[in-house]
């Protein structure tokens, strides 16, 4: 793993769920819920239920025979993750430290961004009720390709106007990681969900840190003349 160099850190852009704020989706019951709607749809049995969710979902798309039937398919589905995961925003709040943390970044002149797989309005809702400064926030619904694809990190930097590789993707899972090194940043870790300190090393995460607060703490504690 890489010595902590601030200097060569412009942006931070942060995962929202497990990484930011403790949302406690269930989902368990999400990827359940979806796949009731591939079986109204008659295309359950054409489906992985091994891989993540919105990656289900888009393989129930590939199997409709026309746009107006995606278009339907992908509503239905959007209904039922959303009724799944405004129940556990509405009552969710960030980890300690974190509005702080994100204002101390934004402070010392560092862009500051977040990206996420949650709808816009799960985020609205926890967003609205506990403020987390931010520049700019790319959720599901505001990307055509969703991380791990790297095109989701890549749009969040063009609107803080940072080249990747002057940035730091942070996240919970190896996913994050696997966006980061795929759209040419640097990757953090935080052990604030279910990823080990091994699993991230294992996926290549340039940094690992206890939370997002620790994280900004090491950031500051490394900066030159600090």
């Amino acid at each position: 793993m890489k010595q902590l160099d601030p200097s060569t850190i412009k942006a931070a852009v942060f995962d929202f769920d497990g990484t930011l704020a403790e949302t406690n989706i269930d989902f368990g019951l999400m990827r359940s819920e979806v796949l009731v709607v591939a079986e109204r749809w008659g295309l359950r049995d054409r489906l992985d239920d091994r891989r993540y969710i919105l990656e289900i979902v888009d393989q129930a798309l590939e199997a409709l025979p026309d746009e107006p039937a995606r278009k339907r398919f992908r509503q239905d589905a959007e209904e039922a993750m959303q009724r799944v995961e405004l129940i556990a925003t509405s009552a969710a709040a960030p980890f300690p430290g974190v509005p702080e943390a994100l204002q101390s970044l934004l402070d010392g002149g560092m862009r500051v961004g977040i990206i996420t797989r949650n709808c816009r309005v799960g985020v609205a809702s926890v967003m609205d009720r506990h403020p987390m400064p931010h520049e700019v926030l790319l959720t599901r619904d505001d990307v055509e390709l969703v991380k791990p694809e790297p095109e989701h990190l890549h749009a969040a930097l063009r609107v803080l106007g940072v080249p990747a590789d002057q940035a730091l993707m942070v996240g919970d899972h190896p996913t994050d990681i696997e966006t980061g090194r795929a759209a040419g940043s640097l990757s953090a870790g935080v052990l604030t969900a279910k990823t080990t300190r091994e699993q991230f090393e294992d996926a290549g995460a340039d940094f690992v840190a206890e939370s997002v607060s620790t994280l900004v703490d090491a950031l500051f504690a490394a900066a030159p003349g600090e």
